[in-house]
């Protein structure tokens, strides 16, 4: 893990907790259920943070004897884990939110506003500076620890339109709108467990192998077949493992060379996609005797 995307871990880590205990104090303070609520989302952040961070050092660790393709998918399972913790945060927000519905309403306090304001500033920063290591770095663990910070910002955003139509209620002596603060909530709640369900989806596809699609590999197949002694590329896969790609490849050769021969074009193809394309961690050479059917 470079020292960018480790600081920028410890950060969210950091923010994360001072969210939740500024969220938590002002959210009882205020009597505002929209900041309690998404006090509860800043607590979950706090554990994935945990996990982002811990995945990400894990899946830079180089690969040995009993892990031979790298620990790429310690990113995978913390991205999953991020993605159970959204989820279980926003079905406790929603039982939160729908409870206040039957007991006595009244508006927040103004100050409850502010800190959610705030905090939707401070998480969209965390989101664009996390987002573009993520995608520099191919992090599944960063990226999806960025976007958990974008749903952040929605849902301090949705809990201070809640607030503010709350205390508008209070002012015009429009009991009605004082309902807006736990109907936010419940907003906040839908938020998070959508964000939840789509990290929980994207992991779910990497875990299970999922290999990249044509048009991202198109740029490989070309790199392999300027290749001196490669006839025909008949298959390139490529699967996914944390931030890096495992490719597959099945060339076709003059099947008149010697083997050596064969070896030394298979070698020439492995180094030049290495080099040409970072995200590949490695490359794995299949040989066929070229003939005029691709084979199957």
């Amino acid at each position: 893990m470079d020292k960018p995307a480790q600081r920028q871990a410890y950060v969210s880590l950091v923010v994360n907790i001072a969210l939740t205990l500024v969220k938590s104090f002002f959210g009882f303070a205020a009597h505002s259920e929209a900041l309690i609520a998404d006090a509860a989302h800043s607590a979950s952040d706090v554990a994935g943070s945990i996990a982002v961070l811990i995945g990400v050092q894990v899946a830079r660790r180089p690969a040995d004897n009993d892990h031979p393709y790298g620990h790429g998918k310690a990113e995978v399972i913390a991205a999953s884990l991020v993605a159970i913790l959204l989820i279980l945060a926003g079905l406790e927000v929603v039982y939160t939110s729908v409870r206040t519905f039957f007991l006595p309403l009244s508006a927040p306090s103004s100050v409850a506003l502010y800190v959610a304001l705030a905090a939707a500033l401070v998480k969209e920063v965390l989101y664009r500076v996390q987002m573009k290591l993520g995608q520099r770095d191919h992090s599944p663990a960063l990226i999806a620890g960025a976007k958990d910070h974008r749903a952040d910002v929605w849902s301090s955003l949705f809990a201070a339109l809640g607030i503010a139509v709350a205390l508008l209620g209070e002012w015009l002596h429009h009991p009605l709108l004082e309902l807006a603060d736990p109907i936010a909530g419940l907003f906040v709640a839908l938020v998070v467990v959508r964000m939840g369900y789509q990290l929980a989806a994207e992991s779910y596809k990497l875990l299970l192998d999922e290999v990249l699609d044509e048009r991202a590999t198109e740029g490989m197949i070309s790199s392999a077949r300027t290749v001196d002694g490669v006839l025909r590329v008949d298959d390139l896969r490529v699967r996914k493992s944390g931030p890096y790609g495992i490719a597959e490849v099945r060339i076709s050769v003059d099947p008149t060379i010697t083997v050596l021969q064969g070896h030394a074009i298979g070698h020439r193809v492995k180094d030049r996609l290495l080099e040409k394309h970072e995200e590949l961690r490695d490359v794995l050479i299949h040989i066929n005797p070229y003939n005029e059917r691709p084979p199957h």
